[in-house]
């Protein structure tokens, strides 16, 4: 007997596997500027920047550190208007202009800084030109073009910002071993220019139907109009309390397991787990966007998360990689998330400058997290309290997303 073929499912993957085959230009040219723009290429270098310029001015750690709150600072004032000027004008002249204004200015400034004061202003402004080098612009073409795999799009062109966490700082050690650091901000900058024409040809080759989507608008309401309902203001919250959440127990992973006992190499290599979890984070979860109704999705990686914080909170190195697994899940899906939910409940119509807004919240709050799990460290003298604070972040994130109401255009 002949098994019959189940029609619906064959036409339900088809335009799936087809919307992903038809764009492969316009995903790997967003991964391509995403992991050579500002926001991957300056937080994850300045770690390994900061002995160099310790060495060579003697600046505090604390001091050089001010420039990631600058730099996030900056990206919450002109998010905004990022976005505004990518619907405007389009991601493929944003985008490229601002990789390329970015290497410039990052040439500019390994040649001229020379104090603390020059760096912290070099750093704002760099951000401010780098701006449009950020997801805010490099993943709206995704956000139009795809429907049916929207989700695992955005999971795929967005792994380019994870992968920079694995070659930025290798780049920078090397560069600055053999030449130095001011050569290893200069190479940063040419790996910018070079992906420049990358974003411009690869973007510029979207569908006609896209374009025209585009050019007309799309579906969706105004920034003014979203900015009267409701829903706008919680995925704001959600954005700041998630950021606030993850991205400090992030950033002192490897003192956190050295205090718990781990040897410098042992905290490293659990610390290590966050990049491939966050990887896997990505691409996972975005399937499951496109399978499952996005809040459900966002509760689901919010509590994971807050769960791997209670782990370390309560059993320490006892489930430390386990930990780190299921925090590096939401720390590679939250940009990926946010992005989803914008478009999900607001339209592609006006997305840049409404996710303009929601991703410069999510900056400010990922900017300062690591400060203020520095704050309470100092007060309790162990890390304790800023993983309770952490994981009761994230599980105010979940809640907030039970409270927002399903959108129409969200599986």
């Amino acid at each position: 007997m002949v098994p019959r073929v189940n029609s619906e499912h064959v036409f339900q993957v088809r335009p799936y596997i087809d919307e992903l085959r038809g764009c492969a230009g316009l995903l790997l040219a967003s991964a391509i500027g995403l992991t050579a723009g500002m926001t991957a290429t300056l937080f994850y270098s300045l770690g390994a920047f900061i002995p160099p310029l310790q060495a060579e001015f003697g600046w505090s750690r604390g001091d050089i550190s001010l420039a990631a709150s600058l730099l996030t600072m900056a990206v919450f004032v002109t998010g905004t208007l990022a976005g505004r000027l990518c619907d405007r004008f389009g991601a493929a002249l944003v985008g490229a202009l601002s990789l390329l204004g970015y290497g410039l200015a990052v040439i500019l400034m390994a040649v001229v800084v020379g104090d603390i004061v020059q760096f912290w202003v070099a750093y704002f402004v760099i951000a401010v030109l780098g701006v449009g080098s950020t997801p805010i612009v490099l993943v709206r073409p995704i956000t139009t073009f795809f429907v049916r795999a929207r989700g695992i799009a955005l999971g795929i062109a967005l792994t380019g910002a994870g992968i920079a966490g694995f070659w930025v700082p290798r780049l920078v050690a090397v560069v600055t071993e053999v030449y130095g650091w001011r050569e290893a901000y200069m190479a940063l900058a040419v790996i910018a220019i070079l992906a420049a024409p990358v974003v411009w040809f690869g973007f510029r080759a979207i569908p006609a139907r896209t374009a025209t989507e585009s050019s007309s608008g799309g579906r969706g309401i105004s920034h003014g109009e979203a900015r009267q309902t409701r829903v706008y203001w919680l995925l704001s919250l959600m954005a700041l309390t998630m950021a606030l959440g993850i991205a400090g127990v992030i950033v002192h992973l490897i003192p956190l397991f050295s205090d718990l006992g781990a040897g410098a190499v042992e905290a490293a290599k659990i610390a290590s787990i966050i990049g491939i979890s966050s990887v896997v984070g990505r691409l996972g979860i975005g399937v499951a966007l496109d399978h499952i109704p996005c809040t459900q999705v966002s509760i689901g990686v919010m509590v994971l998360a807050a769960v791997g914080i209670l782990l370390l909170w309560g059993f320490g190195l006892e489930y430390a990689v386990l930990a780190t697994i299921l925090i590096g899940l939401a720390a590679g899906a939250e940009i990926d998330l946010l992005a989803y939910l914008t478009v999900s409940f607001f339209g592609h119509g006006h997305y840049g400058a409404i996710y303009g807004w929601q991703y410069s919240v999510f900056a400010l709050g990922y900017g300062f997290s690591p400060y203020l799990i520095g704050v309470l460290y100092g007060f309790s003298g162990a890390y304790q309290a800023p993983l309770l604070a952490s994981a009761l972040l994230l599980g105010c994130a979940a809640l907030i997303c039970l409270w927002l109401r399903k959108p129409a255009l969200c599986r």
